[in-house]
């Protein structure tokens, strides 16, 4: 494979017209791990850069592509910060005594207004370590990291040995806000809950069947070259991108977690239209105490639908037996014609599951998620929500405070961690 990347990416390059190439020297041979960081508007990324200098060093060199970006149309304080980025990584990269690192700067800040966003942005940097990668060539791993954000000391180290595995395609680091440290009693209440609401989401995906129940977090994806290019690579949407990249591939990669950790930042930010800085404005800006999330009877429902999937091979009964809440949701699907064309296409019941499951994707769960919501089950406080999927989950009575909800769903994602890298080991 090391060879064919070379051939691979040439293909991505014609077929989606990559035409740029930001750096014409040759990387080191050692080069193990390529780390892609978006940066706008962004007022101190010092924190990031030394935590990453502060992490074990791992056995061969990394790249770090920082794509300073910024639309067409940005105001003049917008562009004296992203200078700001620029001397602040100057600076730190001048005082490095490691020589592990090597620092690239991407400035991209004309780009249309209608594209420019995390998406594109990344999209920049990791098509840039994808071409990176094939000049050695080797199928290296591609990191997604963010600007704000910190990361455990085992980070480099445990992408290497992860991504040393050549069956790996696709990881995730875990993540956590550290809200204790937070000074602002609004902004440590509402991260505490979108945390929450992220890990409970996840788990009551996973308690309902499906399986790619992973987290999306894009400062937490990793993935290698190879499976970057064949995907088509990153997509240019302004904000959700790692969710549609993460889902595109999940259905398609052998997956693992990662044990080290992100610290994302706990901040509200304006820069995107969703996510956690937008989630912690909107949370600020609507002066209610608690948020609400998919309220659990959601997932009861889900579970009776996925329960169903494996019955579907040998059944002519395909919209009957699911369940009443979602029959309108399947045939605007057209359920029974893909059920069908699915069957047509697997000679058993294992590639009819796989094939099945690249069908419903994490997109269309989360349309049917949202179709129950808007139909059936409206949101529910994120506190009552948690509480009543935990009493299904482990059959527990007691009642628990948003920080405990939240240190028992951490827990669960833990346990989920650790199935993920045992599977990964054997």
């Amino acid at each position: 494979m090391a060879q064919g990347i070379a051939k691979i990416t040439d293909n991505y390059v014609h077929r989606f017209n990559v035409n740029k190439a930001y750096f014409q020297d040759l990387p080191p041979d050692e080069l193990s791990l390529i780390v892609v960081i978006p940066a706008f508007k962004e007022p101190d990324i010092l924190p990031t850069l030394k935590s990453l200098e502060q992490c074990k060093a791992p056995q061969g060199n990394v790249e770090l592509i920082i794509v300073v970006n910024a639309a067409e149309n940005v105001g003049l304080e917008d562009l004296k910060t992203n200078q700001n980025t620029v001397d602040q990584i100057k600076f730190w990269e001048k005082s490095l005594l490691s020589n592990v690192f090597t620092i690239k700067i991407i400035r991209e800040e004309q780009l249309p207004k209608k594209f420019a966003g995390a998406g594109l942005a990344r999209k920049i940097g990791m098509d840039e370590a994808l071409r990176r990668w094939s000049i050695l060539p080797k199928n290296g791993p591609i990191l997604c990291l963010d600007a704000d954000c910190t990361v455990s000391e085992t980070y480099l180290v445990s992408a290497e040995k992860a991504f040393s595995n050549p069956l790996i395609q696709l990881a995730h680091f875990q993540f956590e806000h550290f809200y204790l440290q937070e000074k602002d009693a609004f902004l440590r209440n509402g991260i505490i809950q979108y945390e929450l609401h992220l890990r409970y989401h996840i788990q009551g995906l996973k308690w309902a069947g499906y399986p790619n129940a992973k987290h999306t977090v894009g400062s937490c994806m990793a993935v290698r070259a190879s499976s970057y290019a064949k995907s088509g690579g990153m997509n240019r949407r302004k904000a959700g991108e790692d969710f549609y990249f993460m889902h595109k591939l999940l259905p398609v990669c052998q997956f693992t977690y990662l044990e080290a950790v992100v610290y994302p930042s706990c901040r509200s930010s304006d820069r995107v239209p969703f996510g956690t800085g937008r989630a912690q404005l909107e949370f600020l800006d609507s002066g209610v105490q608690i948020r609400n999330t998919y309220h659990p009877d959601t997932y009861i429902c889900l579970k009776k639908f996925f329960d169903l999937v494996p019955s579907l091979f040998n059944s002519d009964q395909v919209i009957e037996n699911v369940p009443d809440e979602l029959k309108k949701f399947l045939l605007e699907q057209h359920f029974e014609s893909r059920v069908k064309d699915i069957k047509s296409q697997s000679s058993s019941l294992k590639i009819f599951i796989k094939n099945f499951w690249q069908w419903m994707d994490g997109f269309m769960v989360l349309k049917m998620t949202h179709y129950l919501r808007d139909s059936y089950f409206p949101e529910q406080a994120i506190d009552i929500a948690a509480n009543s999927l935990i009493k299904i989950l482990e059959e527990s009575q007691s009642t628990l405070s948003l920080t405990e909800l939240l240190t028992k769903f951490k827990q669960l994602d833990l346990d989920y961690f650790s199935d993920g890298l045992t599977m990964m080991e054997t």
